[in-house]
């Protein structure tokens, strides 16, 4: 997808044709989110905790209802994004990731953690895409297609890292909690899970948006492996289902 997406960037460059544009953006903006989804299904075996079009709906409209009001309160509240209140970005965004996700289990439905995560994965995801496309967009306007083909780059090796693991850590223990307890409660290591995703998520973007030392910026890839780690930990008794044995031992015949 990496690949295909550099294809269709540098055929615009040569040839000037920008209707393939948005189709550049969304391979360059998927390719690390998707394959990171793919490589956490392997381990976990989680897609098929949830129906297909479940899973899609989520990515779809989970992925844009959060967009709609994590954009909505980061215009509202971070009034320039490289001064102290960038700090508040974790606390918007993950709250509106979680809009949709808590809306699903107040229906009684999947409360189950592997379902959790997987819905939460996938909204997630569709976040992570369209906001890497808006970012793509406001490059290709002021640097061309080959500098917003790297943002995409930047951004498609980050995000599996970030978004991902933060919604999926959250999904992990709250959903885990609501399937020991039967219903949806916020207990200490939900609150917990939270805040630690907020804090990171915050952390993150402070460190690459912030007037501070370029040195400093590379702490960003410490935030990354504490939010995958912490992520890791919390899905590693997620094992994908044995199948069913396809030829079962017949039994021995009578005497």
């Amino acid at each position: 997808m990496a690949a295909l997406s550099a294809a269709l960037i540098a055929m615009t460059e040569t040839v000037g044709n920008r209707a393939v544009m948005p189709a550049a953006f969304f391979y360059g903006a998927a390719a690390g989110p998707v394959g990171l989804l793919v490589a956490i299904h392997d381990r976990t075996g989680i897609g098929v905790s949830v129906p297909g079009v479940t899973l899609v709906g989520m990515f779809l409209f989970g992925g844009g209802v959060a967009l709609l009001f994590g954009g909505y309160f980061d215009a509202l509240f971070i009034s320039d994004k490289h001064g102290p209140s960038i700090l508040q970005v974790g606390w918007i965004e993950e709250s509106a990731k979680a809009l949709p996700l808590l809306l699903v289990a107040l229906t009684g439905r999947y409360l189950t953690k592997a379902a959790g995560v997987a819905l939460g994965l996938s909204c997630a995801t569709g976040f992570a895409i369209m906001e890497s496309m808006s970012y793509a967009w406001k490059n290709v306007d002021h640097d061309g297609a080959v500098n917003a083909g790297m943002v995409l780059f930047m951004r498609g090796l980050a995000t599996p890292f970030s978004h991902l693991a933060w919604t999926g850590l959250i999904c992990a223990v709250a959903f885990g909690t609501w399937q020991v307890r039967g219903k949806i409660v916020i207990t200490f290591s939900v609150a917990g899970a939270f805040v630690a995703a907020a804090v990171l998520h915050s952390l993150n973007d402070g460190l690459l948006t912030l007037d501070i030392p370029a040195p400093a910026r590379l702490f960003f890839l410490a935030v990354a492996a504490v939010s995958y780690w912490l992520f890791y930990r919390a899905t590693r008794d997620l094992v994908p289902a044995l199948p069913p044995d396809p030829d079962p031992d017949p039994a021995p015949p009578r005497a």
